[in-house]
């Protein structure tokens, strides 16, 4: 008859190491929750990041507005195209690119003459999601005398 102190040897628990089913499970549980959570936190954060680059973008228009119009005595009306007043010409462009540095947001003027533009910073992919306060950050703006539109969003 064996005793006791055979049946609980320290052999017999050397061969019980490892997780069992359920406790694995659970784990994975735990993650997947965790995971859930976090993860739209973060791809909001990513998006306000990203954010900085259409106002980066539009603040490069403002200043290229001013110094096109300090020359030609009117605002350009194309983000693109060659820089400079052209006599005759049906539309003056500002020489820029019509994507942001970091390609998250498409630039351009829906309205633009001798008194005044407005420029626009429209989100492409993901960051069409961003939103500030509960506020849409979609489109960003800004005008001739330096309002920003949505405020919540700059």
């Amino acid at each position: 008859m064996k005793t006791k102190r055979q049946i609980h040897s320290p052999r017999c628990r050397r061969q019980r190491q490892g997780f069992t089913l359920m406790e694995l499970l659970a784990v994975l549980s735990i993650v997947a929750i965790l995971a859930a959570l976090s993860v739209p936190s973060y791809q909001q954060h990513v998006r306000q990041a990203r954010r900085a680059d259409g106002q980066t973008a539009l603040l490069r228009v403002a200043i290229a507005q001013e110094r096109f119009r300090a020359s030609c005595l009117r605002y350009a009306d194309r983000v693109d195209g060659t820089p400079g007043c052209t006599p005759g010409a049906e539309s003056l462009g500002l020489g820029l690119s019509t994507h942001s540095p970091d390609g998250h947001y498409r630039i351009d003027l829906p309205s633009a003459d001798a008194g005044g533009f407005l420029a626009r910073a429209e989100p492409i992919g993901h960051q069409v999601g961003d939103r500030a306060r509960g506020v849409a950050c979609n489109p960003l703006t800004i005008d001739q005398d330096g309002r920003r539109e949505p405020g919540a969003c700059w």
